[in-house]
């Protein structure tokens, strides 16, 4: 049986692997693939896009990334508080977070790229 794939993109007070009840409308973009190679190439595409957009990141676990600038920060009425926002992508395999990847070149740079700064 195949995969699928999707490449979420988040916008929220909260990182993308914290999953909070009703992250899921958090959602401002999401890509479907059938295949491991072209979700993995959007992930990286993404991620290189939103490395050159903000001067911060921090990967946990390989499925999710959070990018930020401490200057992009939003009002809590609720808790009477400015918060940090985050631009999270996160990548899911078969209705999961992906926990693992292959062991190929791709996933490789990703690697690579999830890790150096």
């Amino acid at each position: 049986m195949e995969s699928k794939w999707k490449v979420i993109k988040t916008k929220s007070d909260a990182e993308p692997w914290w999953f909070f009840e009703n992250w899921e409308q958090d959602i401002v973009e999401e890509w479907s693939f059938d295949n491991e190679v072209e979700a993995m190439e959007k992930y990286k595409e993404q991620i290189l896009h939103h490395r050159s957009l903000y001067p911060n990141m921090k990967a946990k676990h390989v499925h999710s990334i959070a990018f930020w600038n401490p200057e992009e920060i939003e009002f809590c009425e609720a808790c009477d508080d400015d918060l940090q926002l985050f631009i999270g992508l996160i990548l899911f395999k078969d209705g999961k977070p992906a926990e693992h990847l292959p062991s190929n070149q791709l996933s490789k740079e990703l690697h690579d790229y999830m890790t150096n700064r």
